[in-house]
């Protein structure tokens, strides 16, 4: 069609819809066809050289369904100057399309990477080395959390689609004095994947209970409304030796019972943070959200969760069970203000 008749076409569009209240699907959280969910990388932080296992999560409409088949890419584009997203447009695409921009890293819902050598230079605060003929170029910008990404693409082998994920990167602050990088050095511990330790469910108002131990089944009523409430470990603030976490100023020889096998924390964890403003080391409190999905029914939130000032460990939702009777699967993916992530799924049945 060309351009004349489309415009054509368009205009008789609009005048035909005249009057028209246009209406818009927002039940955003209900899985209507294959899709990644989330992808995890274990660790949930890795400096460069250092391998990570990476996983995805693919929701579909079938509750007992086989998850579609996966292939993965590490993008090692890095953004042009020009570009005003946060990628590199062509990391959106599979491996065999771009092999000069993407490694392929196979096919499989997990599969290993190492970060590049190079990654604090591509995706970091070290300048980047020219080109394509370009000027050098500047540094990446962190994140509000002082991060910075290796991007990561998921392809369903079957639709094509190209999902993007991430590897936060650890890449000291620019900027520091020595005082300071020492003292950052002392103090940053590097992300840990928050965890859903417990999920309860209950009547819309009302106490909430623990669901059944797989593999049974939530039941349900048609059209029932649910009130859910997702947990995650309660964090330490402040460092305490002998807490099971490595925290700020912790180390195996002030510290062995917590850092000879150092472990983060799989909640809301506190973090060493350099303020580009004040320039001055801060300490800040994650900050956590969950996304909720279903294939069927309808949430009332498609996220919820807490604000790095609140230090509740648990967010409600309600969810409406669809009308007609069979097994819906929910998954609840929790995500902090890092880059960590994991997932649960369990199965409700209505009747």
């Amino acid at each position: 069609m060309g351009v004349l008749s489309k415009q054509a076409a368009f205009a008789g569009l609009l005048l035909s819809c005249v009057g028209c209240v246009p209406t818009f699907d927002d039940n955003l959280p209900l899985v209507r066809e294959p899709e990644v969910l989330s992808v995890q990388s274990e660790p949930a932080e890795a400096a460069p050289n250092q391998e990570v296992q990476l996983s995805a999560l693919v929701a579909t409409p079938d509750v007992d369904g086989e998850p579609p088949a996966l292939t993965w890419g590490l993008c090692i584009a890095r953004k042009p100057l020009t570009e005003l997203g946060p990628v590199n447009p062509i990391c959106v695409k599979a491996p065999e399309q771009a092999p000069e921009a993407i490694v392929g890293l196979g096919s499989g819902h997990t599969v290993t990477a190492t970060v590049p050598a190079d990654a604090c230079r591509l995706f970091g605060p070290s300048l980047p080395e020219p080109m394509n003929g370009e000027p050098a170029g500047r540094p990446v910008d962190p994140d509000p959390t002082g991060g910075y990404y290796q991007p990561v693409g998921v392809t369903l082998a079957a639709s094509g689609v190209t999902t993007l994920g991430a590897v936060r990167i650890f890449c000291p602050p620019a900027g520091l004095d020595q005082e300071q990088a020492a003292a950052f050095s002392a103090s940053y511990r590097n992300n840990q994947n928050p965890i859903l330790d417990s999920i309860e469910s209950g009547a819309s108002s009302g106490p909430t209970a623990p669901l059944p131990p797989e593999p049974e089944e939530l039941s349900v009523a048609a059209g029932q409304s649910l009130r859910f409430r997702a947990g995650w470990a309660a964090c330490p603030t402040s460092p305490e030796c002998g807490d099971g976490v490595c925290s700020a100023k912790e180390d195996k020889n002030n510290c062995a019972s917590d850092c000879a096998n150092p472990k983060g924390c799989t909640g809301a964890e506190s973090y060493a943070w350099f303020n580009p403003d004040s320039r001055a080391l801060e300490t800040r409190h994650e900050s956590i959200r969950v996304s909720w999905y279903a294939t069927a029914g309808r949430f009332e939130n498609a996220v919820t969760g807490r604000d790095e000032d609140e230090f509740e460990v648990s967010t409600d939702n309600t969810w409406a069970a669809p009308t007609t009777p069979g097994r819906v699967r929910l998954w609840l993916v929790v995500r902090d203000a890092r880059g960590g992530q994991s997932s649960r799924s369990f199965i409700v049945g209505v009747d």
